[in-house]
């Protein structure tokens, strides 16, 4: 099953970040996945991209998002963006906006980021969709809770555990996530928003390999929408490393404040050797539990090609999504418009294990859900 999205539009996809080491991924999926749909990588340095996007049929153009408005120069308006590199000073992002381009991002994910596009949306009123996919691979963790809530119907609480493994490949930005470990974030408990601090209240919790990790609590995207848009009082993430070692450090260095004080810039290399080593790959995977008093029901992933692999596969199911006729203009989030049918069968198809437990039947789409065309 495709996801349906819409009639293949004579205009391009332009893929943000279309050439690194999570967007080659998506480039290569989206082509897979929609043959017909005019490809265009972007980036700072679009020679880089050139054999990929002759292996696929992509076309290549210079976007810059340090630049003040990095679409002004394209040669052709695009469809819909697709932001897979990091918007630090939100240039691309709100250039779209006043573009009126559909875009996706995949990067929304710190309360402070999340605030100042709200910010901006209000500024700026966008009339194309404007997709935040920033929850943990690109929105599959709120994905999943959508069709984990929806199988339950009323949920009390939603528990994510995220299985990551230090020795899995990693791009540029990755540095991002870590800098967050460092300050507090506000989940939902008990229907309030409580500070918490990243890296505490480590436990023993069930992975999605079916081994039992420690794990600690971490800030994402999903505990701040999920609580509002699923209606459930009480949502946590926590993040698994397959080796208890390297997570203990990472505990301990934020205990000491030393992640703190790796976020100066005079430290980049010492941030770099500790925190941002690629490894060769490795898997991880997702569990997403939504329960309440009498019942509970699970999804997990489990991809053996690692995160990258999971989060390019989010980022498209995100593409996707702004690409929808029927997505309204302005912010949304990935529980707005999950379905769950089409979401899990994407993930099958491209080699994520997936495992439902609890659920009484397949999961099918939202009813509020309208019949969409595929794209070619």
């Amino acid at each position: 099953m495709a996801r349906r999205v819409g009639p293949a539009p004579a205009a391009p996809l332009l893929v943000v970040g279309g050439y690194g080491v999570v967007g080659a991924q998506v480039s290569r999926l989206l082509r897979q996945r929609h043959p017909r749909l005019p490809l265009v990588l972007g980036g700072r340095t679009p020679r880089h991209a050139r054999a990929l996007a002759a292996s696929i049929g992509a076309s290549t153009v210079t976007v810059d998002v340090g630049a003040e408005e990095p679409l002004a120069a394209l040669p052709e308006r695009p469809a819909a963006v697709l932001a897979v590199v990091s918007d630090p000073d939100d240039h691309l992002i709100v250039d779209a906006m006043r573009r009126g381009i559909p875009i996706a991002d995949i990067h929304r994910a710190a309360p402070a980021g999340i605030l100042d596009i709200t910010v901006a949306a209000a500024r700026e009123r966008p009339p194309a969709p404007v997709h935040l996919s920033g929850s943990w691979f690109a929105g599959l963790g709120a994905l999943s809770a959508a069709a984990a809530v929806r199988e339950l119907g009323a949920a009390e609480r939603v528990d994510i555990t995220v299985l990551a493994s230090t020795d899995d490949r990693v791009g540029p930005d990755s540095w991002g996530f870590g800098e967050r470990l460092a300050w507090p974030y506000y989940p939902m408990h008990d229907g309030r928003r409580r500070p918490t601090q990243p890296l505490s209240d480590l436990r023993e919790v069930r992975c999605p390999d079916g081994v039992v990790r420690a794990a600690a609590l971490i800030g994402t995207l999903e505990q701040s929408t999920a609580p509002l848009l699923l209606r459930v009082p009480t949502v946590r993430t926590r993040l698994a490393l397959q080796s208890r070692a390297s997570l203990y450090g990472l505990v301990g260095l934020k205990r000491s404040g030393t992640l703190r004080l790796l976020a100066r810039p005079g430290l980049r290399r010492v941030r770099s050797a500790l925190l941002e080593r690629p490894g060769t790959g490795d898997f991880a995977g997702l569990t997403v539990t939504a329960s309440n008093a009498t019942r509970s029901v699970s999804v997990e992933l489990l991809d053996p090609s690692g995160q990258a692999h999971l989060s390019a596969l989010g980022a498209v199911l995100a593409a996707e999504r702004v690409l929808a006729p029927d997505t309204a203009p302005g912010i949304s989030f990935p529980e707005q418009y999950a379905e769950p049918a089409a979401d899990l069968d994407a993930l099958r198809r491209a080699g994520v294990v997936v495992r439902l437990s609890g659920f009484t039947r397949p999961p099918g789409p939202h009813p509020s859900t309208t019949a969409r065309k595929d794209i070619a």
